[in-house]
């Protein structure tokens, strides 16, 4: 059996573009909010699965965006299943794009 990967066409491009891109208009307050809701509605169905997973990589360039600015989340490398059953313990080690680690986390470690 062939395995294909199957993407929603995107017209907006990620988050980041939008941010950071010179020369783009700004996305007004309400959909920022719009925006910032789908992506904490997208990480909660993730957390609220039977197998439930751990994101691991929230950043702006990971959020794509639609012609509606309806957000999506993309690039799930660093995701790992969370705990199920009776394990409670999921690696808290550090992961994701470096230089997008707390301040707080690169000094102490903790």
């Amino acid at each position: 059996m062939d395995l294909q990967e199957v993407y929603e066409f995107i017209s907006k491009g990620s988050l980041e573009n939008h941010l950071f891109r010179r020369g783009v208009q700004p996305i007004p307050w309400a959909t920022r909010v719009h925006i910032a809701t789908d992506v904490a509605r997208g990480i909660s169905f993730l957390h609220n699965l039977d197998s439930n997973v751990i994101y691991r990589d929230l950043k702006a360039s990971n959020i794509l965006l639609d012609s509606d600015f309806n957000a999506k989340l993309s690039d799930f490398g660093y995701a790992r299943a969370g705990p199920s059953g009776d394990r409670t313990h999921v690696s808290t080690r550090v992961v994701g794009t470096k230089g997008y680690a707390a301040p707080e986390y690169v000094a102490t470690g903790q």
